[in-house]
This record gives C-alpha cells, sequence and structure tokens, in this order.
C-alpha cells in the first residue's frame, strides 16, 4: 500500500500546480455520479472490476457518498467475485479545477467462490461486514465532467478473521452543478 500512497500524494501535491482553472469555479457541486475501473486485491489474489459511487454535497467540504463496487476473478480454477456497498461521509477540499477528498465508507461486501464440476456449479456466498478508508482527486475537464483517481484501504470482517486489503479506482465523474 505504501507504494501506492507515495505516488498518489505526490499527484495531489502537482495537479494545483498545473490548474490554470479560477478559484470561482472551486464551487462544489450538488451531487457528482463516479464510474469506473477497480482493481482490488483479495489475500493473495488480484481482483479487476467496477466502481460506482454517487455522491451528495452537504457544505463546501463536507458530503455524503454511496458506492458500489463489483470484482472478479479466478483462481485454481475456482470464479471469485466481491460485491461491495458501502456508504459514509466524505471531506472535500476544492482548489481551481481540482477537489481533493477523504472518506471513510462502512457496510455489507458480498463475497462469492465458485467451482463447475462435471457439469454442476457448486458455490459459497457470504455477506459480511466491510469498511473502506480512503481518498482521492477529481480534476474538472468541463464544468460538468472530471476525471478522479482514488485509492482506498479495504477491511472485510470475515468467518472471524479480518482481511486488510488495497482497492484503486479510475474513471469518470458526472457533475450535478448548482444553479
Amino acid at each position: 500500500m505504501a507504494r501506492l500512497a507515495r505516488p498518489a500524494a505526490a499527484l495531489a501535491l502537482l495537479l494545483p500546480l498545473a490548474s490554470p482553472a479560477p478559484a470561482a469555479l472551486a464551487a462544489s457541486p450538488r451531487a457528482d455520479l463516479f464510474a469506473g475501473y477497480s482493481y482490488r486485491k483479495s489475500g493473495d489474489q488480484g481482483l479487476n472490476g467496477w466502481d460506482a459511487a454517487l455522491g451528495a454535497s452537504l457544505s463546501r467540504w463536507i458530503g455524503a457518498e454511496a458506492d458500489v463496487s463489483g470484482h472478479y476473478g479466478r483462481q485454481s480454477g475456482t470464479d471469485l467475485s466481491r460485491l461491495s456497498f458501502m456508504a459514509g461521509p466524505r471531506f472535500v477540499y476544492r482548489t481551481g479545477g481540482l477537489a481533493v477528498f477523504a472518506h471513510y465508507l462502512a457496510g455489507g461486501v458480498r463475497s462469492r467462490a465458485s467451482i463447475g464440476v462435471l457439469g454442476v456449479d457448486i458455490a459459497e456466498t457470504s455477506t459480511d461486514f466491510g469498511m473502506a478508508a480512503g481518498g482521492g482527486a477529481d480534476v474538472r475537464v468541463s464544468e460538468r465532467w472530471a476525471l478522479r483517481a482514488q485509492g482506498d484501504y479495504v477491511v472485510v470482517r470475515a468467518q472471524g478473521a479480518t482481511e486488510k486489503d488495497p482497492r484503486v479506482a479510475v474513471g469518470l465523474v458526472f457533475r450535478l452543478t448548482r444553479n
């Protein structure tokens, strides 16, 4: 995780210098919708998938976020999937065309492992408590659109054990601006 944190911190520090947009355009949107590619570790297995989030501004600095993500992979003939559904507060600092945020999300994680044997699908599914803490940056490309990069530290409490793994996502943000 430390390898991911250093480049992300450097990017967050350098992006304001590259953004010539005036501070007047840094107003918070009413809401935003994010969708993009996501990569998540699950133990030793790397899972590819998607991430979608809906954020609502409560003030210029504080908002609420609902996040849903799906990650999929295959290991030793076993199909693996993780569906996360979480919500929580988001804290945002806006300057020019850049919004840097931190969030803490909690909710559920549905895990499924399945294998096909002689045409029969054998699967084990569980839904457990999960939480994610992290943040990212949105770089505005127009009044309504932005690019987002984010990273989280995901914790899942399953069957008496605690899994702690990184998740990263990149994609597009559609902003519902204030009139």
